[in-house]
């Protein structure tokens, strides 16, 4: 039942995710508009981000615990009949590291009947590593950089903004002081200033570059050009896009009753029908026991839904 109820509501998920917004200052400079490439879907189907995998425990720390550590045999063997004596029996630990002796099972994904991905516990093969995990780290980005690169790329932002050489400061250990508002502040800074019958002179600094980083283009998002999108100018093809969008919107919301409005306003927040039922000016009773809640939020989505088709075609 509730399946087919959200199948109805499709247009009430449009009204959560209204395009009356303005364009995000920052995104991709890479247009989200299709262009007419012409180009075979299958030939881009398997394109993606190479990025490099974080393992863990690394070969590092696994070489150190062979090295170092004590081996355990359990006293299990589900490879033979029987109960063989802890000697004999499979490697389950090498210093830190937990080996499976055939009877663990840990969460995996593969691929359900309907196609999509289901999770399962799966059996551990004898000698398998337990408790690894595996994730996409960083992208790859271009290789051979070198410190001479870092140090051209650190001149260039010097140049362009006419500032001093960069330079790099580790950070320290953070001491915290009491925290003081505004008002607090000032007023130690008058009590310092009366305090001191003559005040040193002003020194000013030429004008310097980030030192968090050790590459200064990394503290620039308008000198970043990442694959997941989040940096860069908008496409103008977006922009448009995203106006006209937003102009439909306002005729489509023009176009319906004020009750069909508070109806899906409240639909946003409501915990269930009851209260949708109350902003269309129904009694609790009767939105709630007698299903005037839920045939509200059925005329309003139709009346939104012909709305949508009229102004969108």
């Amino acid at each position: 039942m509730t399946s087919k109820l959200a199948e109805q509501l499709t247009a009430l998920m449009s009204y959560r995710n209204a395009p009356d917004h303005e364009p995000e200052p920052l995104q991709s400079n890479w247009t989200t508009t299709p262009a007419n490439d012409n180009a075979d879907p299958e030939e881009v189907a398997d394109f993606g981000v190479e990025r490099n995998l974080l393992v863990t425990p690394s070969v590092v720390e696994i070489m150190r615990q062979v090295r170092l550590g004590p081996v355990e045999r359990g006293a299990v063997a589900p490879v033979r009949k029987g109960l063989p004596p802890a000697s004999q029996g499979p490697i389950v630990g090498v210093g830190r590291l937990r080996f499976s002796d055939g009877t663990q099972t840990e969460k995996a994904y593969t691929v359900g009947p309907d196609g999509d991905m289901i999770q399962y516990d799966r059996q551990m093969e004898t000698g398998a590593m337990l408790y690894t995990v595996e994730k996409p780290h960083t992208a790859a980005g271009g290789r051979g950089y070198s410190e001479a690169d870092l140090a051209r790329s650190n001149a260039f932002h010097a140049d362009v903004l006419n500032t001093a050489a960069a330079r790099y400061v580790r950070r320290t250990k953070r001491r915290n002081g009491p925290s003081l508002t505004p008002a607090q502040s000032r007023a130690l800074i008058d009590e310092a200033i009366a305090n001191t019958p003559v005040m040193p002179p002003v020194k000013r600094y030429a004008a310097g570059l980030p030192c968090g980083s050790e590459r200064v283009g990394d503290s620039f998002v308008a000198f970043q050009k990442v694959p997941s999108g989040e940096s860069g100018s908008v496409a103008w093809e977006d922009v448009a896009w995203t106006i006209e969008n937003a102009k439909v919107w306002r005729n489509v919301r023009k176009a319906l009753r004020s009750r069909d409005v508070a109806v899906l306003d409240a639909a946003m927040r409501a915990q269930n029908f009851e209260e949708v039922g109350v902003a269309a000016g129904q009694s609790p009773l009767y939105a709630n026991k007698r299903g005037g809640g839920r045939r509200a939020l059925l005329a309003a989505n139709e009346n939104l839904t012909a709305a949508i088709r009229k102004f969108a075609a």
